[in-house]
């Protein structure tokens, strides 16, 4: 403990360090974007927020190398320290949430994060008393890294009193919502989420009879819809048979699809095992074309392959698809959209898709659907 207790005091100096490299030049245009993200429409920035942003950018956000800036702060320090050197870059994984305070130990705080619903035990570089004004079942915004087997508060503390349990929990299901990540960082509940996703799927295959269907973007709100009933009957036949009605009163999920999706022509819905639910417009082109590869002569096929492998917000999942069915065909609608003539899917696709489809390749695919606690459940989509 002592060694901890070490580098826990060691941890404020070597914050203040890190946050001082930060302010090189270079880094100028990372603050900007970092900030942009976290303040939104918001341009003010009070002390509070810009300790956030700080945090925010010397642990998660990543430079045009790759890298975050604490890992450039340890690569310029070779005098640091094993022990230190290891704190700084385990400052990496970051926990964030709605913490409820279960009690003090000494100089501890326990307390349990409302997203995901895990128990920490948390200090402080600034000492116990820091938690003073922190009463049990009150609540906190708040960063944590690792510290040891313990964690150490990263940034500021942001408590809101107990009579506050309606806004923490408000918060929280924003949080979990928006951020699927920080929720899935509890292995029961990343178990959860598959399986929430795989029976999902299967109702999805029982009502159209297949994981893909081609439907009219004009008649695809309301298939959907039909199909969103369809799982609702089901799932509250579900729950009736396990005695609970606690979804009895949700009312039936609204799809509503952007005007370029309605337009576009066929969607292609696939409910894939690992991908979950996704929409794609104008995909009979897309489909056509690599089902007859002459029709690349044409410039809207031509055009369609290239708005799908250019498009950052389109998965590779069309592409394995198309694939799957007939990889030589495949290689060949690819060799002619991209000018290569010896592209091989089965060689080259897989390398093709991480180079243009980098984001979907960056971190591990998560579930879809979120197991979202009982006491967070009535606050998801609240203001």
């Amino acid at each position: 403990m002592t060694a901890t207790m070490d580098l826990v005091e060691r941890s404020g100096e070597l914050k203040a360090e890190l946050i001082e490299f930060s302010r090189k030049p270079r880094y100028k245009q990372a603050f900007r974007e970092v900030a942009s993200a976290h303040l939104g429409e918001d341009r003010m920035i009070g002390e509070g927020k810009l300790i956030d942003i700080l945090d925010r950018l010397v642990l998660q956000h990543r430079l045009r190398s790759g890298q975050t800036i604490v890992e450039q702060f340890v690569e310029s320090r070779s005098d640091l320290p094993t022990p230190e050197r290891d704190m700084l870059l385990g400052w990496r994984d970051v926990v964030e949430g709605i913490f409820e305070v279960v009690r003090r130990d000494g100089d501890v705080l326990i307390v349990t994060n409302l997203v995901d619903e895990l128990t920490y035990r948390v200090r402080s570089n600034m000492g116990g008393e820091v938690f003073r004004i922190l009463r049990p079942r009150s609540y906190m915004i708040a960063r944590f890294v690792p510290m040891g087997s313990e964690w150490l508060v990263s940034g500021g503390i942001h408590p809101i009193v107990r009579s506050g349990r309606k806004v923490a929990y408000a918060i929280a299901a924003e949080l979990a919502m928006k951020c699927p990540e920080l929720l899935f960082r509890n292995p029961s509940l990343l178990e959860r989420g598959w399986e929430l996703q795989r029976s999902d799927r299967d109702r999805f295959v029982r009502f159209f009879g297949t994981d893909m269907v081609l439907i009219p973007g004009t008649e695809l709100a309301e298939r959907m819809r039909q199909y969103a009933a369809f799982s609702r009957r089901e799932v509250l036949a579900q729950l009736a048979a396990q005695g609970s009605d606690s979804l009895a009163n949700r009312s039936l999920v609204e799809f509503d699809f952007p005007p370029d999706l309605v337009n576009s022509g066929t969607v292609a819905v696939i409910y894939d095992e690992t991908d979950g639910l996704a929409f794609f417009g104008g995909f009979g082109e897309f489909e056509q074309a690599f089902t007859e590869p002459a029709l690349l002569d044409q410039p809207r096929y031509r055009q369609r392959v290239l708005d799908y492998l250019d498009d950052d917000s389109v998965s590779p999942l069309p592409f394995r698809r198309m694939a799957d069915r007939d990889p030589l065909r495949a290689s060949d609608v690819l060799r002619r959209v991209l000018g290569r003539k010896s592209f091989d899917w089965q060689r080259d696709g897989e390398k093709l898709m991480r180079q243009r489809k980098r984001s979907f390749f960056d971190r591990a695919p998560l579930p879809r659907l979120l197991p979202i606690s009982t006491r967070l459940a009535p606050y998801v989509g609240s203001p």
